[in-house]
């Protein structure tokens, strides 16, 4: 089989990183592929692949996603052999997709994931977690906490009595269930 020296060899990712994922984060990294997968043909675009990206907390500079395109982007199945393919037609398969969310979610720091966590709480960026921020989150996520529950976490974490869970504190909180 002939090939020309300008082509593009595709390689395809290690999977050992997500072979180490929890089923939680695998299920998590297949529902996003998913539900980006527009026309569920089994394969991402590059902006799809962007999209599955930031579902699962990523936020990856352009040229970050454009190297893995470049380096395991694939033909698309009705591509000519013996042409060369743009990476801007390139395509990602779920093993792929899972293979490189599977690199990234192991090479994740526990402690600034916590922390993005912990914003997600104080939006307004006092410094802490109120009990408004906990029946804020709590409607949203459609678990409507009894409030005497929402008093009693805050009164049990808030180890200062400041009236509610500073970062450090949720970080020491959530360290300790691990």
């Amino acid at each position: 089989m002939a090939s020309s020296s300008r082509a593009i060899q595709y390689t395809i990712p290690p999977r050992e990183d997500y072979n180490k994922l929890s089923d939680e984060q695998k299920t998590r990294v297949s529902e996003a592929f998913d539900l980006f997968d527009s026309n569920k043909d089994g394969l991402l675009s590059y902006e799809e692949f962007r999209f599955v990206l930031r579902a699962l907390g990523f936020e990856l500079p352009k040229t970050q996603t454009y190297d893995l395109l470049i380096r395991y982007g694939q033909k698309p199945p009705n591509w000519p052999l013996d042409q060369d393919c743009p990476p801007v037609y390139r395509l990602f398969n779920l093993s792929t997709a899972q293979a490189i969310a599977g690199t990234l979610i192991k090479q994740r720091d526990p402690k600034e994931e916590l922390r993005r966590a912990f914003r997600l709480f104080d939006v307004d960026g006092k410094g802490m977690i109120t009990q408004d921020d906990l029946r804020r989150v709590s409607k949203q996520v459609g678990n409507n906490i009894p409030d005497s529950d929402i008093v009693a976490m805050i009164e049990e974490f808030d180890a200062s009595g400041k009236g509610g869970v500073d970062e450090d504190e949720f970080l020491r909180l959530m360290m300790s269930k691990k």
